[in-house]
C-alpha cells in the first residue's frame, strides 16, 4: 500500500503526533517550552577538539542575534546536509520537526539530531555546541567529525529540561557525557544568577579525561565507568552516598543516554 501525504494531512499528523506527546509528557516533569517554534539557517565558524572523542561546533547567524533561550539547557534540532548537498530547511509551519524532516525528498532530506547550546553569544550572533563523538557509527557524530569552517547548518527550535533554578531546597543532579553541556550550562546560569542552595552533582564519564577537557569544575563527583554498563557506577555512588548521608531532595534533574537515566 502507497501512502500519500498532503500538506494539510501532514498538519493533521503532527497535531496528533503533539497531543499523544503530551499526553505522556503529562507523567514526567514539566518541560519549558517556547509557544511556537523558532527556525534558522546558520555556519560553521569554529571547530575545537576538546579532546579525542569530543568536539566543539560555534555557529554563527545573524539570527542568532535575537534568539532567546527559554531555559538554561536548551536542546535544538540540528539539520545537517550531507556532504554535497545543499541544506533544505523543513516546512516551517510544521509543529513535528521529525516528521517535516521526513517529508523531504531523500535526495535532499537533511539529518536531524538534538544536541544542547552550551554557550550563547547573542552580541555576536553565536552558539557553542559541544558534541561527544562515536566515530562514523551514527549521522548526528560523522557530520560532526567531518564540520569544517564555512558548512552550512540549520536550527530547529526545542525547549529546556531544568527548572531548579525555582526550588530553594536540596538538589541533585546527574550527567553522562552525553549531557555535560548542559550540566555546565546550568551552572553557569545558577552562578549568573547569583542563586546557592545544596546542590550535589555527579557526572558519569567513560574516562576522567572526558571529564577535564569537557570543563567539569571541581567540587563535581566524577566517576570514570571504564568499561561497565552506563548508568551503573554513578548509580552505586548515589546509593552509597545517600546510605551514609539520607537528605530530603526537593528537585532531581537526570540526564544522559537511556541506560543511565533508567537506572536512576
Amino acid at each position: 500500500m502507497t501512502a500519500i501525504v498532503t500538506k494539510a494531512g501532514a498538519k493533521v499528523r503532527d497535531a496528533l503526533l503533539e497531543g499523544a506527546s503530551k499526553a505522556y509528557g503529562s507523567a514526567m516533569a514539566p518541560t519549558r517550552d517556547r509557544d511556537g517554534h523558532e527556525q534558522l539557517e546558520m555556519t560553521v565558524s569554529r571547530v575545537v577538539d576538546l579532546s579525542a572523542s569530543v568536539r566543539r561546533l560555534t555557529f554563527t547567524s545573524e539570527d542568532l542575534r535575537h534568539f532567546e533561550r527559554v531555559g538554561a539547557d536548551e536542546y535544538f534540532g540540528l539539520l545537517m546536509p550531507r556532504r554535497g548537498v545543499p541544506l533544505v530547511m523543513p516546512d516551517p509551519e510544521r509543529r513535528d520537526c521529525r516528521a517535516a524532516v521526513a517529508d523531504i525528498d531523500e535526495d535532499v532530506r537533511p539529518d536531524l539530531r538534538w544536541y544542547t547550546i552550551r554557550a550563547h553569544r547573542p552580541e555576536l550572533g553565536e552558539i557553542d555546541v559541544d558534541v561527544v563523538t562515536h566515530g562514523d557509527s551514527g549521522p548526528g557524530s560523522s557530520w560532526v567529525r567531518r564540520a569544517t569552517v564555512g558548512d552550512p547548518a540549520g536550527l530547529r527550535s526545542g525547549g529546556a529540561l531544568y527548572r531548579g533554578d525555582d526550588v530553594a531546597g536540596p538538589q541533585l543532579l546527574v550527567a553522562d557525557e552525553t549531557a555535560i553541556p548542559a550540566l555546565l550550562a546550568i551552572l553557569d546560569d545558577r552562578a549568573a544568577r547569583g542563586l546557592t542552595g545544596e546542590v550535589r552533582i555527579h557526572v558519569e564519564v567513560p574516562d576522567a579525561e572526558t571529564a577535564t577537557a569537557m570543563g567539569v569544575p571541581a567540587g563535581v563527583h566524577v566517576h570514570a565507568r571504564g568499561e561497565a554498563a552506563p548508568g551503573t557506577v554513578v548509580l552505586e555512588a548515589i546509593r552509597g552516598e545517600h546510605a551514609r548521608d539520607t537528605i530530603d531532595l526537593d528537585y532531581a534533574w537526570l540526564c544522559g543516554e537511556s541506560g543511565l537515566v533508567t537506572c536512576l
